[in-house]
Parts: C-alpha cells; structure tokens; sequence
C-alpha cells in the first residue's frame, strides 16, 4: 500500500497493528463495533476509505454498507449493486486487491471515480461454515502495494467483523423468532402457562389470564394449583413435583373430563396439553388449556335442535287438527278474555276440563299471545307414558342411566327453554316425578336422570288435567304444594254438552278442513244431521265430535254431508240414557233399561276410559275407577266392541 511514507512502516509488525485495532474495537459490539472498526482500520493501514457491508436481505446481487469512514469521518451508509464492481468478486467468497487503476479497471462504478480510487483490498465476512455476510473494503486514492503484514492484520479483522455480522445476525433471527412466538401466544385462544418444577407460574399469555380472570402479572409466581380443579390438581401433581431434572421430554394430552378454576373461584371445563422441557438445568412445564364452555354448551343446543327437529316431526306426523278456537258460548269467551289477560305474564296455568274439550288448544293460545311466542311450544302428555320413563322425558337422563340409554338425551324442559312446556293430565305424574316438578317450578333447575350436573332453565309451564285435583290432594294421591304451584292461575274448559250454540259452528269447521284434507268437496251439513248433533250428549266432547264428523266425510259422496243415524246416536252419558229410558211411552222402566243395559254399560266404559285417557292399569286407571280387575276389564272392552277412536 502507498501511503506517500513507506519506510515508516518498515519496522512496525503484524502484531503492533492488530493490537492497535484490538484495543480500539474491544470494548464495542454491534453497530458501533463496525464504526470503529472501520475507523480503526483506516487509520493503522492509513487509507483514506474503509467500510463493512452486508447483502440486503436475501439478495446476493445488492449489499448495504453497516459503516463507512471517508476522509476522517463518518458518512451515510449506502446500498449498492454489486455488478461491475470490484466488490462483486469479494461477495462471491474471493480476497481482492488491486494496487493502483482500480478505478479505470471498473469504468461503470461511477463511485470510484469519483472517489479517484487508485487501491483496493477487500475480504469477504463469513460464518464458521463458510457462508459469505459481506465483506470489509479500504479504498485509496493513492496506490496500494501488497504488504503480506497489511493482509494478515486484515484478514483477522475480517474474521473478527464476520464473526460479530454473524451474531448480530442471530440475534436478530432470535428477536424475530421471539416477536413471531410472543404474537402467536398473544393471539392464540388457547391459555398457555409456563410453570416450573414443583409448579410455580413463570409465564401467562393473554388468552390463559383472560381465561382464568387474572392478571398474567398476578398469575405469575402463584402455583398452577389456584387455578386448578381437585381432579386436575390430583392430575397435575405427580407431574410438577415428582419429574426428575435429568427425565426425558415428555408430553400428554387431558381431557374435556377436567376442569380449571378461575380467580373468581368459577369452575369450568377444559381439555388440554402439558409437554415437559428442559432449559440449562431447570425443568419446565407448558401446559396448554383450551376452555370447554362454549363448545359443549354448543353440543348441549345442537342436541336440543335435534330433539326439537325430532319432536316437531312427530307433531307433523300425527296430523293433528288444530288453529283458533271455534266458539259462540258466553262462557268460552268469559275464559278467553282471562286467558289474554294470562298470557302476556310468566304465571303458571292449570287448565282443567273433560277429556276431548280442547286443553290443548288453550295451551297453544296462552303461548301465542305470550311474550314467549317465537320460542318452542312443547307438550308431553303424563298420563300416556309408564311411569319409570315419565321423568326421562321431562328432565332427559345421560348416557348409561338405565338400560337402553345409550346416549345422554335432553329432556322436555331443556327443549322448552326461553319457551312454553305444556304437561297434559298432570294428575297423572307419579310421587318422585311430582317431586322432581316441584322442585323445577320453585328453582328453575334440575339433574338429568342419572347425571349430577345442575341444568337451569327458563320455561313457563301449562298443566292440564280432567281430575278433580283438589280431591285428589284430599286423597293424598297429589302433592298439595305442587297444586298450588300449578293452580296459580285456573282455567275451567265447559264440556260440549254445556255450550251446545257451539256444535254447529265446531261441525262446520271439522267438516271443511277434513273435506280439504281429503280432496272432498264441501256443500254443508244436512239439517236433520245437524240436529241430532246438537242433542247428543257428547261424553267425548269435541275430540268425540271431530272423529264423527272425518268419519262422515270419508263416506260422504256428494251434496249435503250426512251424519248416519249409528254414528253417535247410541253413545250415551249414563244419564241421558236413563232419561231416555224412562220417557218411553208403554214401556217400564226395569223392562227397557234391561233392554238398554249393554249400550248403558258400553257408554259408561267408554266415558271412564276417556276419563282416564284410556290407561286401564294402575292406581287412576279406567280399572281402579270401575272397581274392576284390569282383565275384566279388558274382556269387557273387546265384548262391547269399544274401540279407541284414531
């Protein structure tokens, strides 16, 4: 190298210079390592420029410089492309030193001209591997002759330089490394903790303090354990506190069964991980908690849409006949102008009445005049299941409760949730069932048969019976407390037989919907029919009077609908009966009721079976109310030829 004084160099070493930019680039690192590198090495090998360069990103076509020292001071860093310069070489992993003319050598590098660069020595910067950083460059506007001492203190400093672009370059790809993971933590929905041997919180992310409703600045350095369920603590402990320092790395899964606690002292459901690692000598714990609420709260309402979807295709399947209530009775709109003024409250309603008056029917109207009409409207008749299944059906049971439970299924009062639950014949609820009613209508909660887990609900019940209830308490067969708890608010249907102006109107009605059901055309109903409809006492009510008037109709043909004379003429109450009997002209009493006897005692089976909804066994059964041993009473039923209507 030309320095314009050679001889003065001639007795320095190679030592004197590498220690002479030792002592002035040991106390820097990073950046401004580079900046006194590069000063440092201009001023021992007396060179008007020097500088450090890196590529630019993953570009090996451009580099950027990292400091460059022009002239006795620092200027700019600058980015460049490495073609058609002298630097090109260097970057691809040679040594480069041209003594004099590099300028003229590389006429398309604007800059060295400009610099009137006549030396140039550069080396590339590289890994322990091998692989090419950057480079270390000193320019001169004078010549540079080779000095083999020059080269080897500038090679070591290009060891040195490399070694420091190496680490920075770590450290960088460790800071980018740690942002990407603390985003990810930070983002991640489920909890994560960082935990130590014998269980103390050394980190918390954001989803697992929002999680356990704890700051993660208080969470940290408290046990797992306050934030853990018996059972999980019983899982967690033998793996916090018993795990060797020198134990492999291990991991394992728990599962939705387990639950967390919250600060708040909330349990709730959670599945998750806990994967154990080692750092330096420690042993550390991930443990990772997904929250389980939603997700089963979200099972628990995809099975009550299906129990829905299932209930609501059974009500399509038995076709029932229903819509607005026909009616020109006083008394019947006495009753609906209580049950508006009802139905916009939460009061729980006991319907009483007949078999066949339409209990039903009044339920439905409470529910669409109520402030709970766009929720589900469910019914269960109590009297038409055994008993043993009875308190399934109301409150579900989960899986294995019994025989047959194969799986967990909601009840009646989960599928009415934010609606209406309508209990027909309630009378007939057996003494545990009642008990387990009871309970619901005064807190809104109840178990699952055979579960444990408390299920609250929000459902307003309508309870219907053809019981006198009041006696049946008397009797001690009904719970007087739960009778006070369904007779808030009663609501006595009349039987058809006490509003006879409605006959006709309810004839009409069924005619025309079962003759549109059927495809049959509709002119009215014959007058002498319609008078014998009028008289008959019907002990079934309306549910009686729709089943004379679809049979009539299938068998119509054409013009006025015909009742035939057999239809409903020899179903009698007892007492209608009797008056008949006795009113006979030239006829004694005994003689014709002896006549009449079989249609009095087929009358007096039918109207108890209807009584009973048609359960012959057990203590309300048609049986027990006839005094009469269920075989008995069934040989009867099939002599009389009684058929359940469909």
């Amino acid at each position: 190298m030309n320095t314009g004084s050679s001889s003065a160099r001639v007795g320095e070493d190679a030592d004197g210079l590498l220690r002479a930019v030792s002592v002035g680039t040991a106390a820097v690192t990073g950046s401004s390592f580079f900046r006194e590198l590069v000063r440092q090495v201009a001023a021992v090998l007396k060179v008007r420029y020097a500088f450090v360069s890196e590529f630019c990103g993953r570009s090996l076509n451009r580099v950027r410089t990292l400091a460059f020292w022009s002239g006795g001071r620092f200027i700019e860093n600058v980015e460049y492309d490495l073609a058609h310069t002298p630097c090109e070489a260097v970057l691809a992993g040679e040594v480069r030193c041209y003594p004099k003319g590099v300028a003229r050598l590389f006429p398309l590098e604007k800059e060295l001209v400009d610099m009137g660069a006549e030396g140039y020595l550069a080396i590339p910067l590289k890994t322990a591997e091998g692989l090419v950083l950057g480079h270390l460059a000193v320019i001169d506007d004078r010549p540079m002759p080779p000095h083999e001492r020059d080269l080897t203190v500038f090679q070591l400093f290009g060891v040195r330089a490399g070694a420091e672009l190496q680490r920075l370059r770590a450290e960088e790809s460790l800071r980018e490394s740690e942002a990407r993971l603390s985003t990810i933590l930070a983002t991640t929905m489920d909890g994560v903790l960082l935990v130590e041997h014998g269980g103390q919180i050394l980190f918390c992310n954001r989803a697992a303090s929002e999680m356990l409703a704890c700051p993660a600045e208080a969470a940290v350095g408290r046990p797992v354990y306050d934030f853990a369920g018996d059972v999980l603590c019983a899982y967690l402990k033998p793996l916090l506190e018993n795990s060797s320092a020198d134990a492999a790395p291990a991991s394992s899964w728990f599962s939705k069964s387990l639950h967390a606690k919250r600060s708040t002292g909330e349990v709730f459901p959670i599945e998750g991980s806990i994967a154990s690692h080692r750092d330096g000598g420690r042993q550390l714990f991930t443990v990772v908690m997904r929250d389980q609420t939603e997700r089963l709260r979200a099972e628990q309402t995809q099975q009550r849409l299906e129990r829905e979807r299932e209930y609501l295709r059974d009500e399509v399947t038995r076709g029932r006949v229903s819509g607005s209530v026909v009616t020109q009775s006083p008394s019947m709109r006495a009753l609906f102008a209580q049950l508006s003024r009802v139905a916009t409250t939460d009061t729980t309603v006991l319907v009483l009445g007949e078999t066949g008056t339409g209990k039903e029917l009044i339920a439905r109207s409470i529910h669409q005049q109520s402030q709970r009409a766009s929720g589900p409207l469910v019914t269960l008749n109590c009297g038409a299941l055994p008993s043993e299944l009875v308190e399934s059906e109301l409150f579900g049971h989960e899986k294995g409760a019994f025989t047959g439970a194969s799986s967990r299924r909601l009840g009646r009062f989960e599928l009415a949730d934010g609606g209406t639950l309508f209990l027909d014949e309630v009378g007939e609820l057996a003494a545990p069932a009642q008990a387990k009613l009871l309970r619901v209508l005064q807190e809104r909660e109840f178990e699952r048969v055979g579960g444990t887990t408390t299920v609250r609900v929000d459902v307003r019940v309508v309870a219907a019976t053809h019981r006198a209830l009041d006696e049946w308490v008397e009797r001690g067969v009904f719970r007087q407390d739960l009778y006070y708890r369904l007779a808030v608010f009663p609501l006595e249907l009349p039987p058809l037989r006490e509003r006879r102006e409605d006959v006709a109107a309810l004839a009409e009605h069924f005619a025309q919907v079962f003759s549109k059901k059927l495809g049959r055309r509709f002119d009215g109903i014959d007058p002498e029919s319609l008078r014998r409809l009028e008289e008959y006492a019907w002990p079934g009510n309306v549910r009686e009077l729709q089943n004379v008037i679809e049979r009539a109709v299938i068998l119509h043909e054409s013009g006025l609908l015909e009742i035939p004379d057999g239809t409903f003429g020899r179903r009698r109450l007892l007492s209608t009966a009797v008056e008949s009997v006795a009113s006979t002209p030239g006829t004694s009493g005994v003689t014709a009721i002896a006549r009449d006897l079989a249609a009095v005692e087929r009358d007096h089976i039918l109207s108890t079976l209807m009584q009973s909804n048609w359960v012959i066994e057990g203590p309300t059964g048609a049986a027990a109310i006839l005094g009469l041993k269920p075989s008995t009473l069934r040989f009867r039923i099939r002599k009389l030829g009684i058929v359940r209507p469909a």
